[in-house]
């Protein structure tokens, strides 16, 4: 093979002498050994293998060049052996003069591991005949000094290396040209460190997959010793698929394993075959071909065939679209049979079934695909439509619009970008594209990829995908479960007997997601979400918007069908509650906006869920026999003055109600006694209604109350006492309420509050903060000095041992924090946000020897941060935003051992950055937005000696640009930029330039870019190793 061949071959980067291509637990990782007698051949060809071998992207062991510095060379050489995947013998002349050459072929026979003989003028036969030629003198002074079992132990060993063809080099065999001997050699090399296989074809268009394959393959890279698991989960359609084989191919092309397999459900098949015989057989027979060249299994059974891979190396397989545990264990018997280094990827969109194969597995992650960014979106879409990223002018809007409604779908904009290649005429942009978001919903490859998800559900999460899709978008979890749960038992709709585990495998099957707020909403793609709404219309049982209305209007054959009716958008108004007579499985209704009149006694009795946003009316109606109603939705109806009178109690009309919800009814003064009688009511949210002046004394009855919202009620006046006998009572929030004034003295019997909102506008709340020691979270809000002095004076946080997150929101008032806040020594988060007028921290704060998090936000007062920082031990995210008169860091900010992010954006005034960033050890994120000048800040002096480990994105370095993370910890599209005015995010607002990596992982440099001539960011092992590489 000449040089240009050997090209093919070659790694991204060669190996200096004595580096590792990286870590074991001995701290090496050679490729070849090189065993040879240094007098007879190490000047000449093994100097010029060694060279070679390196050029090939190899890493050989060659004594003197690759001992390790401070270990005996005995060892070294001994850890080399072991690890070296390739042991090659280079036998010369005076070899056998060498003890340590012989022990060390011993060695290498018994290691089992490859050995290529490399015949140095010297004749395989002379290896057989030690007594004779050339080997005879060596002997005979071996046999004088060592003992006769070392004796024949060497001579057998050169007997056994002389059965295993080699290469013999002698100048008549090659004309006396060594180079010609070395290009065989490393070919033998490679050829049996890298087996051929072929790629696979993936989509000729592909966008913002990098990420992705990058994760993954590092994942992969970091198995060693054991068989690893990589599970690639996410909703149908998404690139699983996709994915899979570009990890696949990138490892086609690095020659890691020496045998590969990828094998594919084939979901074309009727459900009930998927794990029939024939297609385990089909994929048995094909992983035997692809990993032993077997061809069928008839003479031996597949377990026999299996066991045999065991010797066969370092294996990689795929397991693609996976759906049922039995079809992996049908195909991997035993994963403890693959040999070292493998490893097993399998796709599903059930990420349950992944977890409990991964469960068997020491060395498993789990990888979810996600749909496309918006920008990666418009591209890949565009490169369908348009054969370019970019749409013509014209089309760019559109466009836009298209990929929008396809959710980032990679299926979805393949497929409707495809249809749409051929329609650029004016009238096509006139008429058929505004029809292209339309049309996605019919596109049968869509569909069909997302409809499979569907078909393949129980019946009880069928209808729960459904009711997600058209009804629970968006809503809390809990208070949507509390619905599901009130059915059990429901003759109408079957029942819900297992919601929470129902709901646990439409998340595991991606086709519903939890949003990442405290709240946990329920969430689910565009795309998922119009096939469920897609089912509910067609099945009659899921209605809205002018359907709906025509359902209520006109007789309709499958009135007992409806089960959840939405009028919120309605052509009509206004309906009479006859019209709902005869919906008698009805669940959920939604009528924001709607007048109803007459009795609601003609509504059915199995209603769930009543969400009547901006209702019209002044008075609720009478609501009788609503006895299954759980969930009650009056917010922003700023005309409601009452809801219960004494005459039309609460209890009379929704025993079982658990939350009501009438936020921002401008209306309400008060709330009836009735009320009371709620004996099941979990939530009551009055934020907003800053018209109701009293609470009633009966509100101490809810007790299975565990949120009350008063925030915002600027009217009320007090709270009553009554409200201290609620046992279950954990988050209360008051703050904004101007006009209170006392608290109940019994408010330190609430044991159970865990989160507590409020003003501090009067010292008697400083007082209640004392009182509730099973306090976790604390949000103050339009807090002053007086109100710290409260604090400080009544010790209201000494007793609050179990607070965990301390937040200050918005308070001007405030120059100084609580000289008493060092006693929260079980604190972890502390934010401060808009507090214009903070000059300084206290130097106690450095006894919070439990934050992790510090965030500063908006405290345009804040000169320096005190020395006291760097006590902070256990403090791993620092954000200093808008900071605009912060002038330095402490240079004790580089004791914060376990520091991992560090945030500093809108400081204009900041100065150059301490030396001591450079001892971060542990930081994977630094951000420096809007600061001035990189230069002034001496990012250049720091940076070199900064280690971020992970893949990196840079933005323009111009100004003062700089985003620096490390991926696999932090997604650089969720950050976002608070400029005052509002908080936007970084992707689309700062332009992304290329990144430059020499290594996995390292050290940070400044470079400047030959090509173009702007300021790149390279990542380098070693400073003096770093070798520049264009992107």
């Amino acid at each position: 093979m000449d040089d240009r061949a050997l090209e093919t071959w070659r790694r991204p980067c060669k190996h200096p002498r004595g580096q590792c291509s990286s870590s074991t637990a001995m701290g090496v990782d050679y490729d070849v050994f090189l065993n040879h007698r240094g007098p007879d051949v190490k000047a000449g060809f093994v100097a010029h293998l060694d060279e070679a071998l390196r050029d090939a992207g190899l890493n050989p062991f060659l004594d003197k060049a690759s001992l390790r510095k401070g270990d005996p060379a005995s060892r070294s050489i001994n850890d080399a052996l072991e690890v070296a995947k390739i042991h090659v013998a280079v036998v010369s002349k005076g070899y056998a003069e060498s003890k340590y050459c012989l022990s060390e072929l011993v060695d290498m026979l018994r290691s089992g591991k490859p050995v290529i003989p490399v015949y140095y003028e010297v004749e395989p036969a002379h290896l057989r005949w030690v007594e004779n030629g050339p080997f005879k003198e060596a002997f005979e002074k071996h046999q004088s000094k060592r003992s006769p079992e070392q004796v024949k132990k060497w001579s057998d060993a050169l007997r056994k290396l002389a059965d295993i063809t080699g290469f013999c080099y002698c100048p008549s065999d090659y004309k006396g040209d060594e180079v010609e001997l070395k290009r065989e050699v490393v070919c033998a090399i490679l050829s049996k460190l890298t087996p051929s296989h072929e790629a696979l074809q993936v989509d000729r268009c592909m966008v913002g997959v990098e990420e992705h394959v990058h994760a993954c393959v590092k994942n992969v890279e970091m198995i060693t010793n054991t068989t690893g698991l990589l599970g690639l989960v996410g909703m149908g359609g998404v690139g699983k698929t996709s994915l899979a084989r570009l990890i696949y191919n990138h490892f086609v092309n690095h020659k890691k394993f020496q045998a590969m397999s990828f094998l594919t459900v084939d979901h074309n098949t009727t459900l009930s075959s998927l794990s029939s015989l024939g297609m385990v057989e089909k994929l048995q027979n094909q992983l035997l071909w692809d990993l032993l060249h077997v061809q069928n299994c008839n003479d031996h059974s597949y377990s026999y065939w299996f066991h045999k891979l065991s010797h066969k190396g370092p294996t990689l397989i795929v397991l693609d679209d996976i759906y049922e545990r039995s079809q992996f264990d049908e195909i991997i018997l035993d994963i403890g049979l693959l040999g070292q280094g493998s490893c097993i990827i399998v796709t599903s969109r059930d990420q349950h079934v992944l977890k409990v194969i991964g469960g068997e597995s020491q060395n498993f992650s789990l990888h979810e695909v996600t749909p496309l960014e918006t920008n990666d979106a418009t591209k890949l879409f565009n490169l369908y439509a348009f054969r370019s990223e970019e749409a013509p002018p014209k089309f760019k809007d559109v466009a836009n619009d298209v990929s929008k409604a396809c959710g980032g779908l990679p299926l979805a904009l393949k497929v409707v970008g495809s249809s749409l290649m051929d329609k650029k005429s004016d009238e096509d942009l006139e008429c058929i594209w505004p029809e292209a978001v339309n049309a996605l919903k019919g596109e049968v490859k869509v569909i069909t990829t997302l409809r499979w998800s569907y078909d393949c559900l129980s019946v009880e999460e069928k209808m729960m995908f459904v009711d997600i899709a058209c009804v629970f978008c968006n809503l809390e979890k809990q208070e949507v479960v509390e619905i599901w749960k009130s059915c059990k038992g429901c003759s109408s709709c079957f029942g819900y007997g297992t919601p929470h585990m129902t709901l646990r495998n439409l998340i595991d099957k991606s086709l519903v997601a939890l949003g990442i707020s405290s709240r946990q909403e329920l969430v689910m793609h565009g795309l998922l979400q119009e096939l469920g709404q897609s089912i509910g219309t067609s099945s009659g049982s899921h209605l809205w918007e002018n359907a709906a209305a025509k359902v209520v209007e006109e007789n309709y054959d499958g009135y007992n069908k409806v089960k959840s009716l939405n009028l919120a958008k309605s052509r009509k108004c206004k309906y009479e509650c006859e019209s709902f007579a005869k919906m008698t499985n009805l669940h959920y209704l939604i009528l924001d906006g709607c007048d109803v009149s007459g009795n609601f006694d003609h509504i059915s009795k199995e209603l769930r869920w009543l969400q009547w946003r901006n209702m019209p009316l002044i008075h609720l109606p009478r609501m009788l026999n609503f006895l299954n109603l759980v969930a009650l939705d009056f917010s922003n109806s700023s005309s409601l003055a009452t809801i219960w009178t004494e005459t039309n109690s609460a209890t009379e009309g929704c025993p079982n109600l658990l939350n009501l919800t009438m936020s921002n009814c401008t209306s309400i003064i008060t709330l009836p006694d009735s009320i009371g009688q709620l004996s099941r009511l979990q939530v009551l949210d009055l934020f907003g209604c800053q018209n109701v002046q009293r609470l009633p004394s009966t509100i101490g009855q809810l007790t299975q109350l565990q949120l009350l919202n008063l925030q915002d009620c600027r009217s009320l006046e007090s709270l009553p006492d009554s409200i201290s006998a609620l046992p279950r009572l954990q988050r209360l929030f008051i703050g904004y309420c101007t006009s209170m004034s006392k608290v109940p003295e019994t408010m330190g019997l609430m044991t159970g509050l865990t989160f507590f909102a409020t003003d501090l506008a009067t010292e008697w709340q400083a007082v209640a903060v004392g009182q509730l020691h099973g306090l976790k979270k604390l949000f103050v809000s339009k807090c002053s000095d007086e109100a710290i002095t409260w604090l400080d004076r009544n010790s209201s946080l000494a007793h609050l041992h179990h607070l965990s997150m301390f937040l200050f929101y918005e308070c001007p008032a405030m120059s100084k924090l609580p000289h008493t806040i060092g006693l929260l020594t079980n604190l972890d988060e502390l934010d401060l946000n808009i507090c214009k007028n903070l000059r300084e921290l206290p130097n106690c704060i450095g006894q919070l020897k439990l934050l992790t998090t510090l965030s500063l936000r908006r405290c345009s007062s804040l000169e320096t941060l005190p020395d006291c920082l760097g006590a902070l031990t256990s403090l791993k995210r620092l954000s200093i935003a808008q900071c605009r008169s912060l002038t330095k860091l402490p240079e004790s900010i580089g004791h914060l051992s376990r520091l991992q992010a560090l945030c500093i954006e809108g400081s204009g005034k900041l100065q150059r950055l301490p030396e001591s960033l450079r001892q971060l050890s542990a930081l994977v994120g630094l951000q420096i937005l809007d600061c001035g000048s990189l230069d002034g800040l001496g990012v250049l002096r720091v940076l070199p000696g900064l280690r971020i480990w992970g893949c990196t994105s840079v933005t323009n370095l111009s100004g003062s640009c700089l985003i620096v993370l490390d991926k696999k910890r932090c997604d650089p599209s969720l950050y976002f930029y608070d400029d005052v005015n509002q908080m936007r995010f970084v992707r689309g607002n700062l332009t992304e330039m290329r990144v430059v990596e020499a290594n996995d992982c390292g050290i940070l440099r400044l470079v400047q870019d030959a090509e173009s001539g702007r300021s790149i960011l390279q990542r380098v092992h070693k400073v003096d190793c770093c070798k520049l590489i264009m992107s």
